[in-house]
């Protein structure tokens, strides 16, 4: 069992299995969830990237230099810890204006059906087909109103939960608003404080998984998938971004479209006011 990467968030101590999946193995202790994962799904804050998943495994301990999955041994070898603090780059607003528009275009031609990509190309719309998804949509597009008039509180309050699957589609969402005003706020030095708090004070529910991945995005964390993709943001190479982009999307079903749509509001939302 090799360890490919280990996120820097990971606190010592003894963890519980959570969750199994065909990609993930989710180990709990209180409110933290750690991830076992392979290589396509990358490095994160609180992901133990192996080789190859241990079947069955049902324990995780994290001590000061190993990490213990049963009883196979994995030592924290100081080169592969994954630094998940928000990149500093330099970046031009114009330039991530730019390329922001190019990801949204890009979203709505890969997103899967029913993701919130429907935001910015209301034809997508027609994909939610069923009276429970139509319920779901009209939901959604709810919380948008609020979210262009600026009451991010009215608009977290009802994403918040909102959608199937594992991490449902509004909080994937309110993660990428969260990351977008970190972006801007650390890269790009707008004012954005104010509306992080704002939005985090209302978005962690009842869900354990989303509420780790909100809190990194409230705490400017990213994995790395979202770190290619904000330094292409910050590029020049329209090749690049594509590629981060899909790299991205290919993030659960819906929930890399979903924390995507978050991401380009939130840059949006600073750069064309």
């Amino acid at each position: 069992m090799d360890l490919l990467s280990y996120g820097d968030s990971i606190p010592e101590g003894d963890y519980r299995l959570h969750s199994a999946f065909a990609n993930a193995l989710n180990f709990r202790k209180g409110r933290i969830i750690v991830s076992l994962v392979p290589p396509r799904t990358g490095a994160g804050p609180f992901n133990l990237v192996l080789k190859q998943l241990p079947a069955g495994a049902s324990r995780l301990r994290a001590s000061r230099f190993y990490f213990y999955v049963d009883e196979n041994r994995l030592r924290k070898e100081p080169a592969v810890l994954y630094s998940s603090g928000m990149p500093r780059l330099d970046a031009e607003p114009e330039t991530v204006k730019a390329n922001t528009i190019a990801l949204t275009e890009i979203l709505v031609r890969k997103a899967p059906p029913m993701s919130l990509a429907f935001i910015y190309y209301p034809e997508l719309e027609k994909a939610f087909t069923r009276v429970f998804e139509k319920h779901l949509l009209a939901r959604f597009k709810k919380a948008v109103v609020y979210l262009y008039a600026g009451d991010y509180s009215h608009a977290v309050r009802i994403l918040r939960g909102l959608g199937l699957g594992l991490t449902p589609s509004g909080d994937d969402f309110i993660s990428g608003l969260l990351t977008g005003f970190n972006f801007a706020l650390r890269n790009l030095r707008f004012d954005t404080e104010a509306r992080i708090e704002q939005i985090f004070f209302y978005a962690e529910g009842n869900n354990l998984i989303s509420n780790v991945s909100l809190r990194c995005a409230y705490e400017g964390k990213v994995n790395a998938k979202v770190r290619r993709l904000l330094k292409a943001l910050s590029g020049k190479s329209r090749k690049e971004l594509e590629a981060a982009a899909a790299d991205a999307l290919r993030s659960g079903h819906t929930s890399g479209a979903d924390f995507c749509a978050g991401l380009v509001f939130a840059l949006l939302d600073v750069l064309t006011a």
